[in-house]
């Protein structure tokens, strides 16, 4: 896609010469702020894209990967986004490419980052983005960009996602398997499409095995906020759970604390199930029976995605969901209303 403006077009709207351009898209210290600012807003108000360099330009490619990332998703501490870059960086060195990292504020506006804008990138694998008008920005551009489990619906655009209906169905089933029908489901918001999914999931379950959906059993609206949730349904003296499946596992590890408080224990008084399988599930006490979402796979797979886009081997709008598995632990038992239901439970999971 071609530039909106040339540095000659930006420089007769500021009334200033090429050269002046030049220096402020360098962030040279021989132009006055105000010029400098007068020039910048120009650049993004076209979102005009200078040339990285004379390499860039002969050579076509930067041989470089974006990787962006929401600064509150900082993916070198949060136990699920650090193994999805992990996937990445391991199959971009794989490829030998090169990766730039950059975490976006959540108020920021909109705008290009920087390595968009000079052009320093062959392409983005941008991560849980919640604003479709960011991912618009870079098609704008003509930035080829791949998703990893947007936190946004956004059609047409290529995304690698997880299998999130299908995870959150089997996690249901296993603990109806275990004779269970007081079903407690708590989540984060349900404007992110995993977690309305999950929800779905869930809901589909009741529904296939004939358990009605008692609304009051289900909980959403926050990421760590499963001590409440799990402490509001152990106070629901008409429809207290004699399970919960926690649709994030940060979630299920926060509501341990609420049954422990209570002075019950899991699962002989309650069983718990979660999703994702980060580290802490297996380190729980007892260690929680989860969905395992392949992590380190996303990564990879949204890099391998993004070559074949650059190379013209994949159409730009491919989809690719990624499979999940229910991981089997400690954390759920059988109640008696369906002690036969044990032969399928052994061929639901296999017991790690």
């Amino acid at each position: 896609m071609k530039n909106p403006l040339t540095i000659k077009d930006i420089a007769r709207l500021a009334n200033v010469s090429q050269s002046t351009v030049s220096k402020a898209l360098n962030n040279r210290h021989d132009v006055s702020p105000k010029t400098k600012e007068r020039i910048l807003e120009i650049v993004s108000q076209h979102n005009f894209i200078p040339d990285a360099s004379g390499k860039a330009l002969k050579n076509r490619y930067t041989n470089n990967i974006g990787v962006i990332f929401r600064k509150d998703d900082n993916p070198l501490r949060n136990p699920f986004f650090s193994r999805v870059l992990e996937g990445i960086e391991a199959e971009i060195a794989f490829n030998e490419y090169n990766l730039i990292l950059y975490l976006m504020p959540d108020h920021k506006k909109p705008g290009l980052p920087k390595m968009v804008q000079q052009r320093q990138v062959d392409g983005i694998i941008l991560v849980g983005t919640q604003s479709p008008d960011f991912v618009d920005t870079l098609r704008e551009a003509g930035i080829p960009t791949v998703l990893i489990d947007p936190r946004a619906h956004i059609p047409s655009r290529p995304q690698v996602l997880i299998d999130n209906e299908n995870g959150a169905f089997l996690a249901t089933r296993h603990l109806i398997e275990h004779g269970h029908r007081k079903i407690g489901f708590i989540a984060g918001e349900l404007s992110i499409p995993s977690f309305q999914q999950r929800l779905d999931g869930y809901k589909k379950a009741l529904t296939y095995y004939g358990i009605p959906i008692t609304k009051s059993l289900i909980k959403c609206g926050g990421y760590e906020e499963g001590y409440r949730f799990t402490r509001d349904l152990l106070q629901d003296a008409v429809n207290r759970p004699t399970a919960i499946f926690a649709a994030y596992d940060i979630n299920a590890i926060h509501g341990y604390r609420a049954i422990y408080e209570a002075n019950l224990r899991i699962p002989d008084d309650i069983s718990f199930v979660g999703f994702d399988d980060i580290d802490l599930a297996r380190m729980a006490s007892p260690p929680l029976t989860t969905i395992r979402v392949y992590k380190e796979e996303l990564g990879s797979v949204a890099v391998r995605n993004l070559r074949s886009i650059l190379l013209g081997e994949t159409p730009p709008s491919t989809t690719s969901i990624i499979p999940v598995k229910l991981v089997e632990r400690d954390s759920v038992r059988s109640v008696e209303v369906q002690q036969e239901s044990a032969p399928a439970r052994q061929a639901s999971a296999k017991k790690i």
